[in-house]
């Protein structure tokens, strides 16, 4: 028995070797795989092969190999994180490159782009100068510079003040032209109003030369406007009187009131009151006329009849002829 029991021993000793041996073989082999993957650089695929070895040889304890491949997986491990870590410092380095080379060609492009601008602006081009501004915004999104954000930011509030100039000079301009007309037609509140807001926008924006201008068309508006007020005031007066005089028929002084009233609603445009007086002059000359008819006719019969009383029949005659050639001028 004990001798069976020895050699079962044997045995298993000697498959045990076999099986080693076997392992150690394989083992070998992916040794020999994982060295040409180390020197070619395939450091991923000897740590895949590293894997395998130690999963072989820790069933069979095989503790040198082991050892050896733990050593090169830290060792290649070591290796990776170099590598990474130079990767990350080329990346760096071309990072920084790539920036200044976009700094470069941005601050090209703002230097031109700021030429492009002054002449336009040169020319009060404004809608161009908006466009070129908002080109140079796009340029400096990519930068991080508060310097040329400034010198951009003061170039637009500069386009923007001279626009908003432009359009208050236009503005006044064709309000001083349109002045005149508005004057005529006694549009002062209006007027007034309008040229307010523009001598404040004046004021405001520093406009000297119109703001003089605007303040000596707003002197004159009000000088007008008072002129109005008095003409119609006295025309007002004028009124009364001709309708006093007209009734009493004192026509020679309402004629004269009549015509001094024509003549001042003419300088204030007022021409319905033109028309109006003017068909009623012509009724108060023609009542004139008939009155100093009349006042003649009465005069030259006393006269005749005084004649004929002292016998004095031709002048008599004379003057009843003065009287048919008075009422035959006044019927023509």
């Amino acid at each position: 028995m004990n001798n069976l029991a020895g050699d079962q021993s044997e045995e298993i000793k000697a498959k045990e070797e076999k099986r080693k041996i076997r392992v150690i073989s394989e083992i070998d082999d992916l040794l020999a795989i994982q060295g040409q993957a180390y020197m070619k650089g395939q450091l991923k695929e000897a740590l895949g092969f590293a894997d395998q070895i130690i999963d072989l040889a820790t069933p069979e304890d095989l503790k040198s190999f082991i050892s050896e491949q733990r050593d090169l997986i830290a060792k290649i491990k070591g290796i990776q994180e170099e590598r990474v870590e130079k990767e990350r410092a080329r990346l760096r380095k071309e990072q920084i490159k790539l920036k200044l080379e976009i700094i470069k060609k941005s601050k090209a492009e703002l230097q031109q782009l700021e030429g492009e601008f002054n002449e336009v602006f040169l020319i009060e081009d404004f809608l161009k100068a908006s466009e070129i501004i908002e080109n140079a915004k796009i340029v400096l999104s990519k930068l991080k510079n508060e310097k040329l954000k400034k010198i951009w930011e003061d170039l637009e509030k500069k386009c923007s003040d001279a626009k908003i100039r432009k359009e208050i000079v236009k503005s006044a301009n064709e309000l001083i032209e349109e002045s005149l007309e508005l004057k005529k037609q006694l549009q002062f509140d209006d007027l007034k109003l309008r040229l307010s807001d523009l001598i404040q926008q004046t004021k405001e924006k520093g406009i000297t030369d119109y703001l003089k201008k605007l303040e000596g068309v707003k002197a004159d508006v009000l000088t007008a406007e008072k002129v109005h007020i008095k003409t119609t005031e006295k025309i007002e007066d004028l009124v009364d009187q001709i309708r006093t005089l007209r009734e009493d028929k004192k026509f020679q002084e309402a004629v004269s009131n009549c015509e001094a009233l024509i003549e001042s609603a003419k300088s204030i445009n007022r021409i319905e009151m033109v028309e109006e007086y003017s068909q009623i002059l012509t009724q108060l000359q023609e009542a004139l006329k008939f009155e100093e008819l009349k006042n003649k006719v009465q005069i030259l019969n006393n006269d005749g009849i005084d004649l004929l009383k002292k016998g004095g029949i031709s002048s008599a005659l004379e003057k009843f002829k003065m009287i048919k050639e008075s009422i035959t001028q006044y019927m023509v």
